[in-house]
């Protein structure tokens, strides 16, 4: 006589892979979230100039970004406010802006009076294999 035994492995299964998944989501983010403060911390070094007549100072920024390239770093508030969130119950994460960082997104479109500064979607775009690499568990 044959006999046969079925054993269902399928709910730990379900949850080694949400595990997995996790795991290169995280990744991924950081590794993308890490690469964005790269970029944005090409510094702009200022000259303190005092004023000849009156009180105070002011700064000289002698070597702003050109348009197209990524802004360069002055005060470090734009590299401050870009941030990562994490949604495990969803299995997602968002890198991007803080509420109220629209500065950033000026930079990023550009505006009537300034030609734009990309810096968010030209990473995203020039690191898209790597953040694939890293999501799916291989790489540096």
């Amino acid at each position: 006589m044959i006999s046969a035994n079925l054993n269902w492995n399928g709910d730990n299964s379900k949850r080694l892979i949400a595990d997995w998944a996790w795991e290169g989501i995280v990744r991924a983010t950081e590794y993308f979230w890490t690469h964005l403060l790269q970029v944005l911390n090409v510094p702009n070094s200022g000259v303190r100039i005092k004023r000849t007549r009156g009180r105070g100072s002011y700064t000289v920024y002698p070597n702003p970004s050109k348009p197209g390239e990524p802004p360069r770093k002055r005060t470090g508030w734009l590299q401050r406010h870009v941030q990562r969130e994490y949604d495990r119950a969803n299995l997602s994460s968002r890198v991007g802006l803080a509420t109220g960082a629209l500065y950033g997104l000026f930079l990023e479109m550009g505006t009537r009076k300034m030609a734009a500064r990309p810096w968010l979607l030209a990473t995203l775009k020039k690191l898209l294999p790597q953040i694939e690499q890293q999501a799916t568990g291989g790489g540096p």
